[in-house]
């Protein structure tokens, strides 16, 4: 049952990064991202994000329900980077002006 499998280059490669992927890649990638972690009490906040959150989405989605309601709803449509680059447009005109 033995085949050529695990003798290419890749394989090769695989086997002399694990070291340096286990043992320092790794290790100062969860270091860098567990230093973000909030140290002490937060107090409220969590509740007050919470909070705004839940009104937000409340908000947002009840608007989406009634135009659904009156459009109908379409499966397709823009890709999320060309919404994105339209809601930018429309936050920068409202700076503007």
């Amino acid at each position: 049952p033995h085949d050529d499998l695990g003798k290419s280059w890749k394989s090769y490669l695989t086997f002399f990064w694990k070291p340096l992927l286990q043992y320092a890649i790794f290790p100062a990638q969860f270091a860098y991202l567990y230093s973000y972690f909030p140290t002490g009490s937060m107090g409220s906040l969590p509740k007050e994000l919470n909070e705004k959150w839940k009104a937000e989405h409340y908000r947002t989605s009840e608007k989406e329900f009634e135009r659904v309601a009156i459009e109908g709803q379409s499966t397709g449509g823009p890709s999320f980077f060309k919404t994105a680059e339209v809601e930018e447009k429309k936050e920068a005109e409202k700076a503007t002006a």
